[in-house]
């Protein structure tokens, strides 16, 4: 056998890109979480065939209990009616349907969508796409921090839409969502307030007061991947981006994820019983992995505010470009990011950059995420790789 290719396979591999997606809680092989996957693994075998919860046999009545239980666990999750909550392909769609759903419900009342520039591709994105199709008069951004995105938009218009982050993906920023959401309500009663929940839900403290819709993504909280869900409070009024057979009360038409809804409500209810637990031991990961601060010369931590998610570190390694670190690095069995995967794709300014750090920052940042799987040993470990690794890339660019 070829050694090298030996030496590649028995390589450890240490992942530290939980912000970008997570391994699949179902596969997690010990005897805990085999007994907590066990309804799970019961669903997998009650529907060999894939029934569809909208057909009219046996098998489709009970996949549409099964799925029925999943909406619920939801609903307890976040606290809100079962009803309200909208299954969607994932956290894309999800913030699609807000902000689309929105934007084509009030085109005629000169709706107005308020967004931070530097938010996740999938909120700016289709609020570009409404303000060029006329849907809403124009796509208005705020330049403040602090998810502060309508604290500059004060003038009454009546509807508007405030797009919030729960946690910022690229910083770990965490939104006050209780102050913010109950401010902008008091500024203008008309506004409805969207957070995009993916980097926060099942990992951050969370109430839905004031707030309007809150979407969220199976595969950021070790679910199914192609899978996702909107909560859209009682009575707030989107049209559907997706027109067929009527699922999810209208608004979402397609035959629903049944194992996408079993697998991440699974997931949903595991780490949220655990989320204090999860969030300490998530922010010992981070102080380990702060240390790179004190112990390598020009390396900073990059945040707007003090309060940021255990879950997300972003590091900046000046004179080293982030690429060049996580290439690097993924050479070495360590797996980060320089951000968001979906920015990574196009040509534009990264989000640091339009946060208002400057140009060396920006460009030798790599942002390390976390999970309650990862350990103390692997923090320690990446630490004296980086130490070494920027260490003797800083003598050569030097050179």
């Amino acid at each position: 056998m070829n050694k090298s290719k030996t030496a590649l396979t028995q390589k450890r591999e240490i992942y530290f890109d939980n912000a970008a997606t997570t391994a699949p809680l179902f596969f997690v092989c010990d005897a805990d979480a085999a007994r907590d996957n066990a309804r799970t693994i019961q669903s997998e075998a009650l529907f060999p065939r894939g029934s569809n919860p909208s057909s009219p046999h046996a098998l489709g009545i009970r996949a549409e209990r099964e799925l029925a239980a999943a909406r619920a666990d939801f609903a307890a999750t976040l606290s809100c009616r079962a009803s309200e909550i909208v299954f969607t392909s994932g956290g894309t769609e999800a913030n699609n349907l807000a902000i689309l759903g929105f934007a084509l419900a009030n085109k005629r009342r000169g709706a107005s969508i308020f967004a931070a520039p530097w938010e996740h591709p999938s909120v700016l994105e289709p609020i570009k796409f409404a303000a060029e199709q006329g849907l809403t008069d124009a796509g208005v951004f705020a330049n403040s921090s602090n998810c502060a995105a309508g604290q500059s938009a004060n003038r009454p218009i009546a509807p508007r839409l405030v797009c919030l982050s729960h946690v910022s993906h690229e910083t770990g920023d965490i939104c006050n969502l209780t102050e913010t959401a109950a401010r902008l309500k008091k500024e203008n009663p008309e506004t409805i307030v969207f957070v995009d929940g993916a980097q926060g839900f099942c990992k951050e403290m969370l109430s839905l007061a004031n707030i309007d819709m809150y979407s969220f993504s199976g595969h950021k909280i070790h679910g199914a991947s192609g899978f996702g869900g909107l909560f859209i409070r009682g009575g707030l009024r989107l049209v559907p981006l997706l027109h067929g057979g009527g699922q999810e009360n209208a608004l979402r038409a397609g035959t629903e994820n049944l194992r996408g809804a079993l697998k991440t409500a699974h997931a949903a209810k595991t780490l949220a019983a655990d989320l204090k637990k999860n969030h300490t031991h998530a922010a010992d990961l981070k102080s380990s992995l702060l240390e790179l601060t004190r112990a390598l010369p020009d390396v900073f931590e990059n945040a707007l505010t003090a309060t940021t998610s255990p879950y997300i570190l972003n590091l900046s390694f000046i004179g080293i470009k982030g690429e060049t670190l996580v290439h690097v690095l993924s050479e070495n069995g360590i797996y980060a990011s320089m951000g968001a995967a979906c920015r990574s794709r196009k040509k534009q300014k990264s989000a640091l950059e339009v946060m208002g750090f400057d140009k060396s920052r920006a460009e030798s940042a790599v942002r390390f995420s976390f999970s309650h799987l990862n350990t103390l040993e692997e923090t320690e470990t990446v630490k004296k790789i980086i130490i070494k690794k920027v260490s003797e890339l800083r003598r050569i660019l030097k050179r």
